[in-house]
């Protein structure tokens, strides 16, 4: 009988009630609009509450979405740069293949000995229209040999160290060497000219120049083979009151892109 004085037996009863209750209410349909007010009403504190937390969900959802941005902007801008790096170096290794490409023409019709070089630098120490090359006297490198491009006269060692030479380029002012034109044998002098890049002087009066006419080397100079290439002949700088004639010499080598040559020997 004591249990029926507990607390467990009250809690137990109360249930029991609660439960006969709700059936009772169920079966007389009464506990529909019950069931109504206990679902519509947390609506209004539901909408209250979502009201109030939007803002600062949205504050943190920009927060979280910046973050990620930042996050996506650094990677692509790895991206980016690698790739970058990747076509640079795809555009270095296309115009070197094409530089190849035309010097191995040379190589395979040359009968004179010629030494390969890479170009280190241009212009050093500010002289003039002058090529550092990673050739010297340990490849048998002398000053005032010739060199050479696809075949065409480039310009002349003036210096040679034991493993670099520097190169005068054909475009200088200071550079002059013997030359003929093909046709006709007539020689004469190129030198480089500041205004006019490459020109021929010293053609006599009595001899023919034209326009297009081949231009090579003389091989007066023992240390500048003969027939080598230099150019074709250009628009003429002379006049019939000159002592001798003149020209533009025009090459098809972009000098300020030389990347490999030949050191003649």
């Amino acid at each position: 009988m004591r249990f029926i004085y507990t607390r467990a037996f009250a809690f137990f009863s109360a249930f029991l009630v609660f439960v006969v209750i709700i059936t009772f209410l169920q079966v007389m349909g009464f506990a529909a609009p019950i069931r109504a007010v206990f679902i519509n009403a947390p609506r209004p504190v539901a909408y209250v509450f979502g009201g109030v937390s939007k803002p600062f969900k949205s504050f943190f959802s920009t927060i979280y979405g910046l973050k990620k941005i930042a996050q996506d902007n650094v990677a692509l801008s790895s991206q980016v740069y690698s790739l970058q790096q990747q076509l640079a170096s795809y555009n270095q290794a296309m115009r070197e293949n094409q530089a190849l490409k035309k010097e191995l023409g040379f190589v395979q019709t040359s009968k004179s000995k010629n030494t390969p070089c890479t170009v280190l630098a241009e212009n050093p120490l500010e002289l003039t229209n002058t090529l550092v090359i990673n050739c010297g006297k340990d490849e048998g490198v002398t000053e005032g040999q010739g060199v050479v491009s696809q075949g065409y006269l480039v310009g002349k060692v003036i210096y040679a160290g034991k493993d670099s030479s520097t190169v005068l380029l054909i475009t200088s002012s200071q550079f002059s060497s013997d030359a003929r034109l093909s046709r006709g044998g007539s020689t004469g002098v190129v030198a480089g000219s500041f205004g006019s890049g490459i020109v021929l002087d010293q053609i006599s009066q009595n001899d023919t120049l034209t326009k297009g006419d081949l231009v090579v080397t003389a091989g007066i100079n023992n240390q500048i083979p003969k027939d080598f290439l230099i150019g074709q002949v250009g628009d003429q700088l002379s006049s019939q009151n000159d002592l001798f004639k003149k020209a533009t010499i025009l090459s098809p080598i972009d000098f300020a892109n030389l990347q490999f040559v030949f050191v003649v020997q």
